[in-house]
């Protein structure tokens, strides 16, 4: 019996698709969702925290630049989605060593 497992997010691929006030697809990736745990997990969703922290850690502008894409993306559609208790204990860790030391990755694993 051979069985396959599933490789992790690289970062790219998308965790969710969102629809704003046109119908117009708004895709967040586990990069986004990662910023998020973070932001709100650590800086009690504050962005504009969250963005002073991303200027400190690896990748630090591009790190802010997804922040400030996020919080723009918040007023736009009034609120970003909750995270499910189950996706945010599977991605808490993981998104906390991302946001201290990895790269924002485009790339995907599927």
């Amino acid at each position: 019996m051979t069985t396959k497992t599933l490789m992790g997010p690289l970062g790219g691929e998308v965790y969710i698709d969102l629809k704003d006030r046109w119908e117009n697809t708004v895709s967040l990736t586990y990069n986004d969702l990662w910023m998020l745990i973070v932001c709100r997990t650590s800086h009690d969703g504050d962005w504009v925290r969250t963005r002073q922290a991303a200027g400190l850690v690896a990748d630090a502008h591009n790190k802010r630049t997804l922040a400030e894409r996020l919080w723009e993306l918040e007023q736009t559609l009034g609120g970003l989605p909750e995270i499910p208790p189950t996706v945010l204990k599977l991605h808490m860790h993981r998104a906390h060593v991302w946001f201290k030391q990895r790269p924002v990755l485009h790339d995907r694993n599927w």
